[in-house]
């Protein structure tokens, strides 16, 4: 018989060799099998237990002992037997730790898919209507924005410079139905947004923004943006200069913006009512 056949179901070459041996013949003391076998005497106790625990050689109650193999019909079904039923435990413990790191990783408060991008030093031109432009364009149910205390008037010469464009966009959402939330510290852009709302003419257009947009505010050391329940933005704090953001992170997990929209819901039953008409 081939012995790779054997080793298919566990036995290793010196367990198949002894196993054939003994099927050939009644019974045999150790020292002889071994001969027989090919095994080396050192080896030969070790494999005759491991064939033990397999069950398919028994020991005679004799002096000396003896050893005898047992019918492969029965102990081929025998080990069979076994071995489904540790593959059976092995795959239910295997599952187990399947639904353990299913559930470390669910209740994991990391985000799954995060994005960084960084602003540059100045925007020429048209780059920052651009940016905002694009950015806002993918929105389309609500945006909850917390801006920083660090933003109040005279604080951040870039953010005073942006308060046209950010007025500018956060109207364009109104207008496309997109419900929009602000808490401001008292910074530049609400007389920003104030002017241009008070600019426009289109009736319709001043009940949208009395409907969709709301406007409190609060001093907060928070800042953020919470776009469609689905999406978190952070800004990146330029750490030498604490005025200056270097970019912005966004992250894209609803199980996180979760978290910061519970936050939202705490700071603005805080913030102060601010009229927009």
């Amino acid at each position: 018989m081939n012995e790779k056949l054997l080793a298919k179901i566990g036995l290793n070459k010196y367990e198949s060799s002894v196993y054939l041996t003994l099927l050939k013949q009644d019974s045999m003391e150790a020292s002889k099998l071994s001969h027989a076998s090919k095994v080396p005497i050192g080896k030969i106790y070790e494999v005759l237990k491991a064939l033990k625990n397999y069950e398919l050689v028994e020991i005679q109650p004799s002096r000396p002992q003896r050893y005898r193999a047992v019918d492969p019909k029965s102990a081929f079904k025998l080990m069979y037997k076994r071995k489904e039923e540790e593959t059976l435990n092995e795959l239910k413990m295997l599952k187990e730790t399947f639904d353990e790191i299913e559930r470390e990783l669910c209740n994991d408060n990391s985000p799954q898919n995060v994005e960084t991008v960084f602003w540059p030093d100045r925007f020429r031109n048209n780059e920052l209507n651009e940016m905002v432009t694009s950015a806002f364009e993918k929105i389309e149910h609500e945006m909850c924005v917390v801006i920083h205390s660090k933003y109040r008037p005279g604080r951040s010469d870039l953010y005073d410079s942006a308060v046209s464009t950010f007025s500018k966009a956060y109207l364009s959402l109104v207008q496309r139905g997109v419900k929009v939330k602000i808490l401001d510290p008292g910074s530049k852009f609400l007389p920003s947004l104030k002017e241009l709302i008070d600019s426009i003419e289109d009736l319709s257009f001043k009940r949208n923004i009395k409907d969709l947009m709301e406007v409190r505010i609060l001093e907060t050391e928070y800042n953020f943006v919470i776009i469609d329940s689905g999406m978190t933005l952070l800004d990146i704090e330029d750490q030498f200069n604490t005025g200056r953001n270097l970019g912005m992170t966004r992250i894209y997990d609803e199980s996180y913006a979760k978290r910061f929209r519970t936050k939202f819901d705490e700071l603005w039953t805080k913030g102060e009512f601010f009229s927009l008409t």
